[in-house]
């Protein structure tokens, strides 16, 4: 259990103290909270306080955590020192702590919200970490293998009950199907960015961005999980930062990956965001990684391109697009299914969809912007199906979900921690009544 003593809590200042292992386990942290809601929010939602009898090297990180109370705003921040002692001083008192929890004392001293940290000779240096939740989510099973497929533009009710949609309609009477799902905002690219990093992270369009935030690839890599991004036409690029190639077939937009600084700036992680050409040889080879993510190109996603209407790929071809994203996903899962990774493991498949119809009115052009889920306004109603390799019943679940839920959901079968609005456990669920392998 959770040291209470651990938490001190001064109405007087708005102002919380909870000492957990948020960013690293094994070091003592603090986390400083506004708002008595948001520090309930903060003790639910980290780690249990581990034996604080030892004392510890706490290296200087400084990780921001989202607000979830608006308009009240936080002050929030996982802090680690590389020094044995850290004043806190909040308003009219500071706290004093050592590396060893248990030497907290209280100050009576004038001050203003500040951290200073004792005999550092060096500014501290800031790096974005990933939160962990408290305690591991034993009711989300364990995969092998999670694909996650991005489809585009295409709303809930213009697909089921399709017929130029029969493998999706199928699909949804024969495995997990969320009934109940939204895109988390318009237009495509902050969906990306939310379905990977739990968050929009200030993007709210589709021009090329670069951003320094914690992200999925830093959680896979920190659990010793493998990774690649599949990107259908990316070999048809000069380079991988390319905004468009292959006359509208790829668009950055659609690469969540390379928008992330991490990633960009590493060779090594760059070389696992891949043309989707290699996603057959990685599955004959069995080299699948555990986390695939698969964007199609704009043929194959339903989005379409501006061409003319004698294009089949042209946005005006509704219908026709609708018809090759349905053949590509049949023939995507269907290759996964006939592998060895899926045949010889307990894995998943989510097959989602960014946003919901172009419509020519409301938000960038849509007019559904409906949500859940911290994000609401949202994305629209979209289909969403979750399809298991041990469980291949019929389920659907009526659960408000959207892209936060499907990323909680994977990080709850791996233990990855959590980022950002995948945190607050009170509004954002993960998937649970759909991934469950026995469930």
């Amino acid at each position: 259990m959770r040291d209470e003593s651990a938490i001190q809590y001064h109405p007087e200042h708005s102002l919380v103290i909870l000492s957990v292992p948020a960013c690293h386990p094994e070091h003592s942290l603090v986390i400083l909270s506004e708002a008595k809601d948001l520090a309930r929010w903060a003790t639910r939602s980290f780690a249990n306080a581990q034996d604080d009898t030892q004392e510890r090297s706490i290296p200087a990180v400084f990780s921001p955590i989202p607000a979830l109370i608006p308009p009240l705003g936080t002050l929030d921040y996982c802090c680690d020192f590389k020094d044995s002692q850290v004043y806190f001083i909040v308003q009219r008192r500071i706290y004093l702590m050592s590396s060893n929890q248990r030497s907290m004392r209280l100050m009576s001293r004038i001050g203003i919200a500040v951290i200073v940290a004792i005999g550092m000779m060096v500014p501290l240096a800031a790096s974005a970490q990933v939160a962990t939740r408290d305690g591991n989510n034993s009711s989300i099973d364990n995969f092998q293998h999670v694909f996650v497929i991005m489809m585009e533009n295409t709303g809930y009710d213009t697909l089921i009950g399709n017929p130029n949609a029969p493998w999706i309609n199928s699909t949804a009477k024969n495995y997990g199907l969320a009934k109940n799902y939204f895109g988390v905002t318009h237009p495509s690219q902050p969906n990306y960015i939310a379905a990977t990093s739990g968050s929009t992270n200030g993007v709210a369009n589709d021009n090329d961005t670069t951003i320094n935030v914690p992200n999925i690839v830093d959680q896979l890599e920190l659990h010793s999980k493998t990774w690649k991004g599949y990107m259908q036409s990316y070999s048809l690029c000069t380079t991988k930062l390319d905004h468009a190639c292959g006359n509208q077939l790829y668009e950055r937009k659609h690469n969540p990956f390379v928008s992330y600084l991490d990633v960009q700036t590493n060779p090594a992680r760059m070389a696992n965001v891949v043309d989707f050409s290699q996603f057959s040889t990685d599955l004959a080879n069995n080299k699948v990684p555990n986390y695939s993510w698969i964007s199609p190109d704009q043929c194959h996603d339903m989005h379409g391109r501006a061409a003319t209407p004698s294009d089949p790929c042209d946005f005006s071809q509704v219908q026709s697009l609708i018809a090759t994203g349905d053949a590509f996903l049949k023939s995507t899962v269907n290759t996964i299914m006939n592998s060895q990774a899926w045949q010889n493991s307990n894995s998943a498949i989510f097959i989602t969809w960014d946003e919901s119809d172009f419509t020519g009115s409301g938000p960038f052009g849509f007019g559904d912007t409906s949500g859940c889920c911290d994000a609401n306004p949202g994305g629209g109603h979209v289909v969403t199906l979750a399809l298991l390799s041990e469980n291949e019943t019929a389920r659907t679940s009526s659960v408000a979900y959207n892209h936060y839920s499907m990323l909680s959901t994977i990080e709850g079968a791996w233990n990855l921690g959590c980022l950002a609005f995948t945190c607050d456990t009170a509004n954002v669920k993960p998937m649970t009544d759909l991934v469950n392998q026995n469930g």
